[in-house]
């Protein structure tokens, strides 16, 4: 598996809702570093959405809903951009588009 996905199953894996801010800052670095080259229509929005949730978890007390919002809108739009997605990973990023709803 891709190392993008491993970090991030590992947190869904253990529950995202334990990932301290930081940690999700991380997480979120990584996959914009991922999004930045993409052509694939949708990227964008989910690089926007990624950047908005990156500076929520970076409040000095970030709003619990207005993450949980972002990371639901995230989930969305990231199973709908899999069915576009190279055929090695669209199962990887239908599975995090799934978990990312579930949160």
């Amino acid at each position: 598996m891709p190392a993008r996905f491993v970090a991030t199953a590992n947190a869904f894996d253990k529950g995202v809702e334990t990932v301290k801010p930081a940690a999700g800052v991380k997480l979120i670095e990584d996959w914009e570093a991922e999004l930045k080259d993409t052509d694939i229509p949708g990227a964008k929005g989910i690089a926007g959405d990624l950047e908005r949730l990156k500076k929520a978890l970076s409040a000095d007390e970030p709003d619990a809903e207005k993450v949980k919002s972002l990371v639901h809108k995230l989930g969305e739009a990231t199973t709908k951009i899999a069915e576009r997605a190279d055929d090695k990973v669209k199962d990887k990023v239908a599975e995090l588009g799934k978990a990312l709803s579930a949160a």
